[in-house]
């Protein structure tokens, strides 16, 4: 059974506060992001020191988001009633933990124990943390809010893992740990400082959760949702290497454009609100989507100079840095009160779509060449973007009926 309160639950604070509040949220999905990845450049390391292969080691980046994928909707189930400031930061302290023990730890499987602690809250702090933020502000700023918290994304990605990389080559991948945990640990003090107390606005349970796809916008997103991550990753994932043998880039050539890269999407996360904005959801999220889609398309078929080739990567960031703030606006469009339940959902399906489209990205760059997995995550996205025409949500009221 669900019950729904009122729409407007934002807590009487000051604007300051609110805003506040909203960005140590994004702070937290900085940290999380930057944790979750971190391993990325250092597995080499990694793998000497606990005396693993890096394939092996590579678990360290699969398995948080697998956990996430399967903790997002069982968090949402046990959360109920729940006060959504003591969750968050319940989340936020796994942070610390998980990379408290990369600092400690002595073997492989310990290493991995502290991983499947951080896919729990990877799944519960993104099912939970965009909602709230939106809570957190007017009607009218709910889409700068979600941008500012979807901001972190973009962020960690500029900076978390080239700079874990820089930390661990000078002094060791544990002072890379040590530093996310210090970092983590500034944040959980910021968010116990700013966030007001959030009550929950629903108790749901498994019937009602599965429910939630009856409403047509919530179904859409998902199915969005399956071929966004799927596409993007498939063809992300392997970006390096396309970098490094199909454009012969050196290998600080290949940082600066993917910090390019980063930091296009940092812009088009933070653009997404005015876009939104002034040409709608659908239009912009498929704008943007058919951007991506034809970006990587292009790269996969053409043989292309350097420049334009970087200018399409480039690109690429620039518009997947929109698309999760549309996809979140999308789902909370489609329903308000079942926001939090939503994405709890799409966090499932994102991380799932996220670890099956770089797995396929890599049987098919291994056997046919890494512009096979650019290939099909050109498709996946194309599929995607054709979803986002073709769909007809209608928005339903706070009582679960259409309007």
């Amino acid at each position: 059974m669900t019950e729904c309160a009122s729409l407007d639950t934002r807590p009487q604070t000051s604007a300051f506060r609110r805003w506040l509040a909203v960005f140590s949220l994004a702070c937290g999905t900085f940290v999380l992001v930057n944790t979750e990845f971190l391993p990325i450049g250092l597995l080499s390391p990694i793998a000497r020191s606990l005396g693993v292969t890096e394939g092996h080691a590579g678990l360290a980046v699969m398995l948080p988001g697998l956990v996430a994928a399967i903790s997002a909707p069982l968090i949402m189930l046990f959360a109920k009633r729940m006060d959504r400031r003591r969750l968050l930061l319940l989340l936020s302290a796994t942070v610390i933990l998980a990379n408290g023990i990369a600092v400690m730890a002595d073997s492989f499987n310990v290493l991995l124990i502290g991983r499947i602690i951080l896919g729990v809250g990877v799944g519960g702090f993104w099912s939970f943390a965009i909602p709230s933020g939106r809570r957190l502000v007017p009607e009218e700023q709910g889409a700068r809010a979600i941008s500012l918290i979807t901001a972190g994304v973009a962020v960690g990605t500029v900076a978390g893992v080239p700079a874990g990389a820089f930390i661990g080559d000078l002094f060791g991948w544990r002072m890379a740990f040590t530093l996310n945990a210090v970092m983590a640990l500034v944040i959980f003090v910021l968010q116990w400082i700013a966030l007001p107390s959030l009550p929950a606005q629903q108790s749901i349970g498994l019937r009602a959760m599965l429910g939630v796809t009856k409403v047509p916008g919530i179904r859409y997103a998902l199915i969005i949702g399956v071929f966004m991550a799927g596409g993007h990753f498939a063809a992300y994932t392997y970006l390096e290497p396309w970098l490094r043998f199909d454009l012969h880039l050196s290998a600080s050539s290949i940082s600066l454009l993917l910090m390019g890269y980063g930091i296009a999407g940092l812009i088009g996360t933070l653009a997404s609100e005015f876009t939104v904005r002034e040409f709608g959801v659908k239009r912009a999220f498929m704008l943007n989507m058919l951007l991506l889609s034809l970006s990587v398309l292009v790269l996969s078929t053409f043989h292309l100079p350097l420049a334009l080739a970087s200018a399409l990567v480039i690109l690429w960031g620039l518009a997947f840095g929109a698309l999760p703030v549309c996809l979140n606006i999308w789902t909370y469009q489609a329903s308000p009160a079942l926001f939090e339940t939503g994405s709890a959902l799409l966090v499932c399906v994102f991380q799932t779509s996220l670890a099956l489209g770089a797995l396929f990205g890599g049987v098919l760059a291994d056997n046919a060449g890494v512009s096979s997995a650019f290939l099909l995550g050109g498709v996946l996205t194309l599929l995607a973007a054709i979803t986002i025409y073709l769909s007809r949500p209608q928005p339903v009221n706070v009582q679960g009926g259409e309007r």
